[in-house]
């Protein structure tokens, strides 16, 4: 479906000024050089007078396409932003088909020790079901939120990074602190050696809205 090779398109962008916010739209889609968008994305981020940026995203999937691995935003953060607070699943990670072991409350960590290191480097130490999380370097601190639960990860590795190497000790640090900001991620099973992931785990909705907010403090 080449979501491992996706760029993003942009069409249209447009700015506008209600009362004491900014809004700048666009229409963008998510493709595969060479093949057909499988996501085409309305983007609305809202500015308001105290720097609270608002993201609202609506998603239309073409249904030729499989289900989606994750959809969310990635941000790349200073790495001094290394102190975690988060109102999630935890403390350890937690998917739509692995978490029992977890349950919801405030938990503060540090970056570094979020990261599961598994043998052979993978995805890891996402969080679902989370209301906020705070990012900070001792002086501000960045805050994501949202009315329905996501899931974040925070990691000082890429995922190109963790795809790339073959080994744990092969991992090299970006220089940055990685954040995840996920609508939603499908279930980490699956029929490499056992059954199909089960459609309850699955990100297939055909639409959805994703909105959040970013506060700096």
């Amino acid at each position: 479906a080449g979501y491992d090779r996706m760029t993003v398109r942009t069409y249209e962008t447009s700015w506008e000024k209600k009362g004491g916010n900014v809004e700048i739209i666009t229409a963008l889609s998510l493709a595969a050089i060479f093949i057909q968008p499988f996501l085409r994305i309305q983007a609305r981020w809202t500015v308001n007078g105290a720097g609270v940026v608002t993201m609202n995203l609506d998603v239309k999937k073409d249904p030729e396409f499989p289900f989606l691995p994750r959809f969310g935003l990635r941000l790349f953060l200073p790495k001094e932003f290394g102190g975690v607070e988060y109102f999630a699943y935890g403390p350890y990670e937690s998917y739509l088909d692995k978490h029992r072991a977890s349950r919801l409350g405030v938990y503060a960590q540090r970056v570094d020790a979020m990261h599961e290191d598994y043998i052979m480097p993978q995805e890891n130490s996402s969080h679902m079901g989370c209301r906020y999380v705070t990012l900070t370097d001792g002086a501000y601190a960045l805050t994501a939120a949202a009315e329905q639960p996501f899931s974040f990860n925070v990691s000082p590795f890429t995922q190109e990074e963790l795809t790339a190497k073959g080994h744990d000790y092969e991992l090299s640090p970006c220089g940055e602190t990685v954040l995840c900001i996920d609508y939603k991620m499908s279930g980490v099973g699956s029929n490499s050696c056992g059954p199909e992931l089960l459609p309850q785990y699955r990100l297939e909705e055909g639409q959805f809205d994703f909105s959040f907010s970013l506060m700096m403090e």
